[in-house]
Parts: C-alpha cells; sequence; structure tokens
C-alpha cells in the first residue's frame, strides 16, 4: 500500500489540480484499493505497539515535499475528504509560533513534539493549556512518563547532504524559521551544522546533543537499502503468521477485477445500498460457499492458541446436536492487527454452521437459508472482510441506542422468521462496539428469541483489540482502562 500511494502521489503531483483535489484522489485511490479496515490499517502500517500507535504518534514534517499531519488519531474519523480541517497547521507550524519564554525558547522541534500535544475545545480553557502565538492554537505539556513517539523521514548522508542536515538542523536546533538554520558565513545546512555558532556556543554540539530520537535509525537505513538493492529473501511474515497467506489468497479469489480507470467511481458497499424491492426486513445473510480443499488448508493452518479456541467452540455445537443442551457461551477473542482473528472467525463460521444445520429443527423444516451462526461487526468495512452484516443493519437498530427500549412493531415476525434459529452470534472489531448498543443488541435478541435469558439465550464471541479504535463520539467502550483498573 506504501508503494501504490507513493506512486499515486507522484502521477497527482503531475497534474494541473489544487491541493483540495490531490487529497481527495490519493484518498479514492486508498478506499479502492485498500483491503482491512481502517484501523488496522494503521496498525500495521506503523512499526509500533498498538496502545502507543492509536493515541501517542507525532508524526513531523521535516521537509516541504513531507506530507503534513497534525490531527491525533482520535480526531481522524472526523474529518471529511471536504472538511478545512485537512488543511489546519502542521506540527512545525505551531512550534515556530511556541511561546516568547525561556522555558520554551531553547526548545527543539523534536522535544516540542515528544512533550507536548495541541488541545481543542474545552481542553484550552484548562490551566495547563497554553496559548501560541498569531492564534495558532493550543498546547499542553504531556502527562510526566509518557512522552510521545515521534517519527520523521530520513535522507541519506552522502547522497542527500543537505536535506540530511536540514533534518538534523529543523528537529534539534531550537529556530523560529528556516532563516535561523543558516548564516551569512554559513550559506548551507552542511556549513551552519558543521561551522555555524548561536548564543555564542557551536551548532554542531547542540545538535549532537539532542540526537537521542535517533535510535536505531542508522541500522534500519542500512537494511532498507540491502532490501531495495537484494529484494525480499523470504516472506518474513508468512513464516510466523501463515494464516494471513490464507486469508489474502482467499481475497483475491473473491475480489472482482479492478478497472484502474475508473478510480472516480463511488464503491458499491452493500450495507449502503438498499434495495428498495424487496419487502425483507433484513437482507439475505449468507457467507460465500467455500470449497472443502480450501476450508481444509482454513483449518491447518490455525496455530495452537487459534485451535483452542475453534475446537471449544467446535465441542459445544456437537453437545447442541447431541441434545445435552450446553449452557451459552460468552467468549472473548483478542490480539493485534495481523495475528489472524478474522482467519480464526471464518474456521469458527464454518465449522459450526456445517454442525449445526444438522439439528432438528433444521432438518424438520428443510429450510437451509436462515443462518445458525450470525457474523456481525460494527462498521460495514470490517463485515464486509468477514462475509458478514453490521449490528445495524442485521438487527434494524434504531439511531438512538439511549433507553427506554425501542421494539420492532410490525417487523418483528420478520425477523424472528430469519434470525431465530440463530445459535452463535459473533461480532467482529468489539473495541467499536459501545456499552449502549452491546446493550442495544441484548435487547433486540431477548424480544426476537422471546427469552429473557442474556442475548435471548444466544452464545457470543466477541472478537477484536481494545488497544486499536473506540467508539465514534463520546460513547463509553466496553473495556476502559484507568489506573491498572479495568472496567467491564
Amino acid at each position: 500500500m506504501t508503494l501504490f500511494l507513493d506512486q499515486v502521489i507522484r502521477d497527482v503531483k503531475k497534474t494541473d489540480v489544487n491541493e483540495k483535489d490531490e487529497m481527495k484522489h490519493i484518498m479514492q485511490a486508498y478506499a479502492k484499493h485498500r483491503e482491512v479496515s481502517a484501523q488496522e490499517s494503521v496498525a500495521r502500517t506503523c512499526s509500533l505497539p498498538l496502545k502507543k500507535c492509536s493515541r501517542n504518534v507525532v508524526f513531523i514534517q521535516t521537509d516541504e515535499n513531507a506530507v503534513k499531519m497534525s490531527l491525533p488519531m482520535s480526531r481522524l474519523k472526523d474529518v471529511s475528504p471536504d472538511s478545512e480541517q485537512v488543511w489546519m497547521s502542521g506540527l512545525p507550524d505551531k512550534y515556530v509560533e511556541r511561546p516568547e519564554t525561556p522555558e520554551y525558547e531553547r526548545l527543539c522541534l523534536a522535544d516540542f513534539a515528544s512533550q507536548y500535544r495541541t488541545v481543542y475545545g474545552q481542553q484550552t480553557k484548562g490551566k495547563n493549556a497554553v496559548p501560541l502565538l498569531n492564534d495558532k492554537g493550543h498546547i499542553q505539556k504531556r502527562t510526566v512518563g509518557k512522552p510521545a513517539i515521534i517519527r520523521f523521514p530520513r535522507f541519506s548522508k552522502e547522497k542527500d547532504p543537505e536535506r540530511f542536515y536540514g533534518r538534523l538542523l529543523k528537529l534539534y536546533f531550537p529556530h523560529r524559521s528556516n532563516d535561523d538554520l543558516k548564516s551569512k558565513e554559513c550559506p548551507t545546512y552542511e556549513q551552519f551544522y558543521k561551522c555555524g555558532r548561536k548564543w555564542g556556543y557551536e551548532v554542531r554540539p547542540l545538535v549532537d546533543a539532542m540526537k537521542k530520537y535517533e535510535g536505531h535509525g542508522q541500522k534500519i537505513e542500512k537494511a532498507m537499502e540491502k532490501i531495495q538493492q537484494e529484494g525480499l529473501v523470504v516472506d518474513a511474515w508468512n513464516s510466523f503468521a501463515p494464516e494471513v497467506e490464507v486469508d489474502r489468497l482467499e481475497c483475491i479469489n473473491q475480489r472482482e477485477h479492478i478497472n484502474h480507470n475508473e478510480e472516480n467511481e463511488m464503491d458499491n458497499v452493500p450495507d449502503f445500498a438498499v434495495d428498495r424491492t424487496s419487502s425483507m426486513a433484513v437482507p439475505a445473510i449468507e457467507a460465500p460457499k467455500l470449497s472443502p480443499d480450501f476450508v481444509r488448508k482454513l483449518y491447518r493452518s490455525l496455530n495452537e492458541t487459534q485451535a483452542s479456541i475453534f475446537y471449544t467452540v467446535r465441542d459445544w455445537c456437537r453437545k447442541c446436536v447431541w441434545g445435552h443442551n450446553p449452557d451459552q457461551f460468552f467468549y472473548f477473542v483478542s490480539g493485534g492487527a495481523g495475528c489472524g482473528k478474522s482467519h480464526v472467525i471464518k474456521c469458527i463460521h464454518e465449522e459450526a454452521t456445517k454442525i449445526l444445520r444438522q439439528l432438528p429443527r433444521f432438518r424438520d423444516q428443510g429450510d437451509m437459508s436462515t443462518p445458525a451462526v450470525l457474523l456481525t461487526a460494527f462498521t460495514g468495512t470490517a463485515a464486509f472482510n468477514i462475509s458478514g452484516k453490521t449490528l445495524h443493519s442485521m438487527l434494524k437498530l434504531p439511531r438512538s441506542l439511549k433507553p427506554p427500549y425501542l421494539g420492532l412493531g410490525n417487523a418483528l415476525d420478520e425477523m424472528r422468521a430469519i434470525l431465530s434459529n440463530a445459535e452463535i452470534l459473533i461480532i467482529d472489531e468489539i473495541s467499536m462496539v459501545s456499552k449502549e448498543l452491546f446493550a442495544y443488541v441484548h435487547w433486540r435478541f431477548q424480544q426476537i428469541k422471546g427469552n429473557k435469558k442474556p442475548f435471548g439465550g444466544m452464545s457470543v464471541l466477541a472478537v477484536g483489540d481494545f488497544y486499536q479504535l473506540p467508539p465514534l463520539g463520546k460513547a463509553k467502550p466496553l473495556c476502559v482502562y484507568e489506573e491498572g483498573v479495568l472496567d467491564v
């Protein structure tokens, strides 16, 4: 995806369009080619732990060709292609407008990005909020002991020395403008770094003293150059996560051919395309049929941890068919992006559906179109990736989820005809499901099933990672971490 977007950006730069149209073109290209949900794509792109990646990563522009981005991750979901927020000032612009006090005057851009954050709305009225010059916003010092990880572009010292030294000066030398990084005696970044003086001190020792953020950058650069010259010897990702390759091949087999000449056409997302010719209360719920050979490959690729939950659910389904009437289960499967959660979902759905279809009520009705296992997620993209439906679409949930509970009314009989035989509810991307939505799903199944048990007697398998995106707006997530206390 990085290489693809890089090529798209180069192509767009050659066209005679404004910045806003450039951004639209890039966002459309990304939307049509990504194969994972937005929150997973962020986590996979950054080589950082998910918890830090979702909130505490700062991208710094140190070159005029780099991309500006100063919005925190939690606000990205509120930005649309047409929003003016996309063009708000970047981090370097806020840095040069820092207060003119001794505390900030000797502060370099790297420390500014790592130790301070931009605040908005009511936070600007807090006692710790510091106003920037020229109405450029407000900043606030981060919690003690929790500086942000900073990421920035790198340049070759041998191939492009001016950009290399320019990056060092912009990151680690206090300045108010680029003119402060040069002088009449030292007209280039390299000369100013090696021979320049400021405040009676040599520039080079001041910059070198702040290079704590470099880490193992040189080793990474050498490794990247080696990869570019020699290519990848082995697919390292598949060596420890082979199930991901199975998912990738499945996606390639199922997706339609992409016509690159139709980049500006809107995607036909199933959850947003309303079929007004149908009288059904909910859309047809049916995952694509998989060949027996492909299913066997799916099962064989399960690792030990994945197989444990797979066989646990499998045994529960067999007890149902044998008439043992096992208690409903409530399982939570967690893991970082790319660890194979979607793979486990597909395996469980395929095996559980095959077993539960042997229940007497399925054989008596002779209707195998009603689902035994429900595949759901909060967002359309996440649901589409597992061949499922969104919770709102499947259960016809209202826009407002606040109590009191709003029943189905005339649609109840149709909903019961479709969902009454379901035994297992699978919810993917559980981190985006709020407490209000979870409660509404519980009430809805109680009404559909006519049962006062939790979720109307349905067994629930929740899958996701609470280090990824939280629910939208001010809704409360199911899992909250506060000073070592887990509140579920």
